[in-house]
């Protein structure tokens, strides 16, 4: 902790950088929390879509498994990505632990059983673009360029 007039300067404590999440088995996973929409690694992982809420509670929205991090949200960004911030999404949780795709599988899927995250259910993508009317592609991509806008810099 910092004292003096550098303790002064600084408004508010760093942001937490992990959360663990917890399995249907009961075992806990690692996770690094990154925003939402931004620049990602090109690695390997489990992902967790988060809506913070303003009380600090954490919500998984939805759960995948990757190859390429990178690669993945950016394919996700006009359906899962897109439907996550409207539901208040905004932190990326990354698991990079996983040796194998096999082990990536497991944890996605022990996740999933736990959390039930809303769109990870099968009726999620018809829910959203036929109730809400995100389903005109002229729509997706003007909101990936606005999205895209709102995140960069």
């Amino acid at each position: 902790m910092s004292t003096g007039i550098f303790g002064l300067l600084t408004p508010s404590p760093p942001q937490q950088q992990f959360c663990y999440w917890q399995g249907a088995s009961g075992k806990w996973w690692i996770t690094t929390i990154y925003p939402l929409v931004a620049s990602h690694l090109d690695l390997s992982s489990i992902y967790v879509m988060v809506r913070r809420d303003a009380n600090g509670v954490r919500h998984p929205l939805y759960i995948g498994q990757t190859s390429n991090t990178a690669r993945r949200m950016d394919e996700h960004l006009p359906d899962k990505l897109r439907q996550a911030v409207l539901l208040g999404g905004n932190e990326l949780h990354l698991h990079f632990l996983a040796e194998s795709e096999q082990e990536r599988f497991a944890i996605e899927t022990e996740l999933i059983n736990r959390h039930n995250p809303p769109l990870n259910r099968q009726k999620s993508a018809a829910f959203f673009g036929g109730l809400l009317g995100l389903g005109a592609n002229y729509q997706n991509q003007q909101h990936r360029k606005s999205l895209l806008g709102q995140f960069a810099g």
